[in-house]
This record gives C-alpha cells, sequence and structure tokens, in this order.
C-alpha cells in the first residue's frame, strides 16, 4: 500500500479498531495502514464508517485486517479495564 502520510488522533480505542480524526475523509471501504508513534507497530485497516467533521478532524471509524491488541501498548487493557494514559 503506498500513498501520503497523514497524522491522525484516535478517539475511541478497542482490540479490532478505533474511532479516529482525520484530516482527510476517507471513504468507506478505503484500505489504510496506520502506524502508531508509540509503540512503532503498523496495522492494515479499512474504513467502516464516516462521520461529520468536527474541530479535530474528520470522524472515521477503522477496523484492522487482524486483532492487534499490542498496537495500542501496554496502557491498553483488552478486557476492558480503563488504565490512565502515560507518555
Amino acid at each position: 500500500m503506498t500513498g501520503r502520510w497523514h497524522q491522525v488522533l484516535s478517539a475511541v480505542i478497542n482490540l479490532n479498531g478505533a474511532l479516529i480524526l482525520s484530516p482527510v475523509d476517507w471513504p468507506p471501504g478505503s484500505g489504510l495502514k496506520i502506524k502508531n508513534a508509540y509503540t512503532g507497530i503498523s496495522v492494515s485497516a479499512r474504513v467502516v464508517w464516516c462521520g461529520h467533521e468536527s474541530d479535530a478532524g474528520y470522524k472515521l471509524g477503522i477496523e484492522f485486517e487482524t486483532a492487534s491488541p499490542e498496537f495500542w501498548g501496554e496502557s491498553y487493557d483488552p478486557q476492558g479495564v480503563e488504565v490512565p494514559w502515560s507518555k
């Protein structure tokens, strides 16, 4: 997969994907390569939902090709227990 690089923010995360805030309004079905700047891990994903534009960007629901709990790093608890984020 080749293309341009865009910085996005994650708003909601889970084992199978995320709700991200993107500067680009990708249509549903678009294939994306997502890299976590903190873990350095990359995953392939696709856009499954597009919301409205907000001050932070376009709201996009993305789904990973394969579940990836390690993508989010040690702060992510796949059991659903909220863990405070730390840098």
